[in-house]
């Protein structure tokens, strides 16, 4: 019966999965200096031609969000399909993009950026690409920046950091109304290269992970990151499943388990959180800050093959939990299960025998005390 805990984080050894899958000092330094160009050439171009183009001028701001604002950044598995992202929302005042019809605003705002961002990538030998919901600037063979662009309402943005509650939904029906009227005027809007705008505020789910991480501890975070690890290890089977989707499980399965009952054992805490894995991932998942929103975005097919992965990488961990007693085998099991990144470290598992384990395990028993007459002494 392995204990393989101290494969996965260990607090003494200068070696475990989670160091292995951290990200090099190095690579996350390039990442936040090149959201620090991306970020002044923005500010230089809206301060030089915003109000040519846009008919006023405007300093953006911005908002730094994803794995690498939630800590849960990983190193990719494998590069260069796989990249570190940074994910560094651009936010524009609500009546600076209502000049003009929506479709027009979220087009101008991307061509716009667009613009900005070809150059500064041409400039340091990037690559620019243009995704859906972001514009796309590839630094390096493991790593990417994205940054989506939002209209966000005027008090907000003057305070950007504070929270708020927005409930209304858009309907993504391509034959509405392409007026202002249309849109809730109260929420953040994510520009859309397709659909124009969608209401999102990365913003409260931020908020919310930082605070279940203040409830129950580093071992969430932990435990996210072992999650996305795995789902990148099983490329490309698991592609679908989102690291938010991810996140969201784990909590789910800390809030059934309770705070006090979360195991301590990392291997055991792993283990609870995968053997309620398979469920959420075959059934809908209401996103923690709009219970009206579905996260798990899974076709009907690849929730049936994540959550096959999920009941084989469980059944595995609990094998090796309950009946593992070869260390070489346990490493084995978790490597094939988590990756090669995981140590090939025998002397970071422990076997505790199954008949010590046994005794253990039994119940204790009161055992009356035997009789003793009395004695006399002569």
């Amino acid at each position: 019966m392995a204990n393989v805990s101290k494969l996965l984080y260990s607090t003494v050894a200068d070696v475990s999965f989670l160091l292995e899958i951290e990200p090099e000092d190095d690579a996350k330094a390039a990442l936040l200096e090149a959201k620090g160009q991306i970020r002044e050439r923005l500010r230089e171009a809206f301060e030089e031609k915003s109000k040519e183009i846009f008919g006023r001028s405007i300093r953006p701001r911005f908002f730094t969000q994803g794995s690498h604002s939630y800590k849960t950044l990983n190193d990719p598995a494998w590069p260069p399909e796989q990249q570190m992202d940074l994910d560094d929302g651009c936010y524009l005042p609500m009546s600076f993009v209502k000049g003009t019809r929506p479709s027009q605003a979220s087009a101008l705002f991307f061509e716009f950026v667009d613009g900005v961002l070809e150059k500064l990538a041409e400039d340091q030998g990037w690559k620019f690409t243009k995704k859906d919901t972001c514009c796309r600037v590839v630094i390096s063979s493991i790593a990417h920046i994205d940054i989506p662009l939002y209209a966000i309402p005027d008090d907000e943005f003057v305070l950007l950091e504070k929270s708020m509650s927005a409930n209304a939904s858009f309907a993504e029906d391509r034959r509405r109304p392409d007026t202002w009227d249309a849109l809730p005027s109260d929420s953040v809007l994510l520009a859309h290269r397709k659909e124009d705008w969608k209401v999102s505020d990365p913003r409260k789910i931020k908020t919310w992970f930082l605070a279940a991480v203040g409830v129950y501890g580093e071992k969430l975070r932990r435990i996210c990151r072992y999650l996305k690890a795995w789902r990148d290890h099983n490329k490309p089977h698991l592609n679908g499943v989102s690291s938010i989707l991810l996140m969201v499980c784990a909590w789910k399965a800390f809030e059934e388990i309770r705070r006090p009952f979360v195991p301590d054992r990392e291997d055991q805490a792993l283990l609870a959180v995968l053997e309620r894995l398979p469920g959420y991932l075959e059934n809908a998942m209401p996103n923690p800050t709009d219970k009206d929103e579905d996260i798990n975005r899974l076709s009907s097919e690849d929730r049936k093959t994540a959550a096959r992965y999920a009941r084989q990488f469980a059944a595995s961990l609990r094998n090796t939990i309950d009946a593992v007693t070869d260390t070489s085998k346990a490493v084995i099991d978790t490597r094939l299960s988590l990756g090669p990144r995981v140590p090939d470290r025998q002397d970071l598992v422990s076997v505790v025998e199954t008949a010590k384990i046994t005794v253990l395990s039994q119940p204790r028993k009161e055992v009356a005390a035997p009789v003793v007459g009395r004695s006399q002494s002569g």
